[in-house]
């Protein structure tokens, strides 16, 4: 099928005509209706790291990601039962271990995505915890990273290298001990604010 041409796919009994091409997240956002999110950027290549996304295509076994699922003429999609409210609730509740439930001091309270999402879940406590590390807050000049804030959604990362094209910002991969690193430290880029911006929790903000 030639890119561009047009499709009609149904998500939660309403049919939407979409570019063949666009991704399932693409045309439910197009059309208003809501699939939760947490490390989606409209102009990056899908990150796929939150898999908050989660849908189900009839016909096709299995939860499947949104944010990079293209859609197929005559699909039939939900984005909404019981099931995809579990698997997402139960994705927030690995991304509060250990996450300090400090909202009423946090800069980000009131602007926070996982404060949000904690909320819409009905989620108001930790069920379960990692090994509390001691992770020191590093200063980078034009913004500094808190690593124990840091829910490894990768936004940052995509930003700096996508985007601004500085490619300072890196994951160091380690299990649940991977972080962000700046591995341009000595070039001290004033475009590292614009990845701390779309930070969904304030662990990279801008210190000036």
């Amino acid at each position: 099928m030639v890119m561009g041409k047009i499709i009609t796919v149904t998500i939660d009994g309403k049919s939407c005509q979409a570019k063949f091409g666009q991704t399932i997240l693409q045309i439910a956002r197009e059309n208003g209706i809501y699939i939760p999110t947490m490390c989606y950027l409209t102009k990056v290549k899908p990150i796929a790291s939150c898999r908050m996304c989660v849908v189900n295509v009839e016909g096709v076994e299995g939860m499947i990601l949104s944010c990079q699922e293209r859609a197929t003429d005559g699909a039939v999609i939900q984005t909404q039962n019981s099931e995809l409210y579990h698997e997402r609730k139960n994705i927030m509740k690995l991304y509060n271990v250990n996450h300090p439930l400090e909202c009423g001091v946090c800069d980000k309270s009131g602007e926070c995505d996982l404060q949000n999402k904690t909320i819409e879940f009905g989620l108001d406590e930790q069920n379960f915890t990692t090994r509390d590390i001691h992770k020191p807050v590093e200063n980078w000049g034009f913004v500094s990273y808190d690593e124990a804030l840091c829910i490894m959604c990768e936004k940052c990362v995509k930003v700096s290298t996508e985007i601004t094209g500085d490619e300072a910002l890196q994951v160091e991969s380690g299990g649940y001990a991977s972080k962000i690193i700046n591995v341009k430290k000595d070039k001290n880029y004033a475009s590292l604010g614009e990845a701390a911006a779309v930070c969904p929790v304030g662990a990279l903000v801008n210190t000036d």
